[in-house]
């Protein structure tokens, strides 16, 4: 197993087990949540029936008669209604705390899958170029090489070599010196400054194959593949070394 297939399989594990503890504490929030309901309905009933003892005990003391038991009514509802309404409090407080541990779970699990889609992409697009490597469709464009009795002296080789190497040397240094000047210039918004004109056009879309390839993989199917050509890479170390000790050499005589 690739240590790209195992980060993979171990994203998912985790995932695995976040999504558990997400529908735990959904599962916690909803219960929490109807709990706190029914203490606020019983709370509000229980306060409607400590009104009615009051305009019960009004009603006794203006005719005088049943005010012990009236009485004994009201403080009997107050103490309930109290105590229903701490419930109340109490379980309003543990489903708030339910919301916000399910909210907490729920961010966990956006940021693993996260973690684990990216790294079951870079699984299946390596899988998916294996596979693909093994049916090429279009062969890659070869080199028209040179025959024995064509080719060049080794003194035209290494010329052309070391200007090669001077010429893609000097074509780095200016090509990292225009994007430079290219960041600054892009901090600057549309408009016209003197003889510059700054604009912006949206950018061409392009396909996305790593998408391409999932698509594929999830029919059955291998992705079609091109071979690339060959990298070339031309080394005039030597030649360059050689130049620049003759250089050296003919500087030392003419002193």
């Amino acid at each position: 197993m690739s240590k790209i297939t195992a980060a993979a399989a171990r994203h998912l594990a985790v995932l695995v087990d976040a999504e558990d503890a997400l529908t735990t504490a959904r599962r916690e929030e909803a219960r929490a949540a109807r709990t706190a309901e029914r203490a606020t309905l019983r709370a509000k009933d229980a306060r409607a029936k400590v009104t009615e003892a009051r305009k019960a005990l009004r009603t006794a003391e203006r005719a005088g008669k049943g005010l012990a038991v009236a009485t004994r009514r009201l403080a009997t509802r107050m103490e309930r209604a109290a105590r229903l309404e701490q419930d109340a409090r109490t379980a309003r407080h543990a489903a708030r705390g339910a919301r916000r541990d399910a909210a907490t779970a729920a961010r966990r699990v956006e940021r693993i899958a996260r973690r684990a889609a990216l790294a079951a992409t870079l699984s299946v697009e390596r899988i998916t170029t294996a596979l693909g490597e093994t049916s090429l469709t279009t062969p890659a464009p070869e080199d028209q090489l040179l025959d024995g009795a064509d080719m060049p002296a080794v003194e035209d080789i290494e010329t052309h070599a070391v200007r090669y190497a001077e010429l893609d040397r000097q074509a780095k240094a200016l090509s990292k010196a225009a994007d430079a000047e290219k960041a600054w210039l892009r901090r600057l918004p549309n408009g016209q400054y003197g003889g510059v004109v700054i604009t912006r056009t949206s950018g061409r879309s392009i396909l996305d194959g790593a998408a391409i390839a999932l698509d594929y993989t999830a029919r059955g199917e291998v992705p079609p593949r091109k071979a690339a050509r060959a990298t070339f890479k031309s080394d005039a170390t030597a030649a360059l070394a050689a130049l620049e000790n003759a250089d050296a050499a003919a500087l030392i005589l003419t002193a």
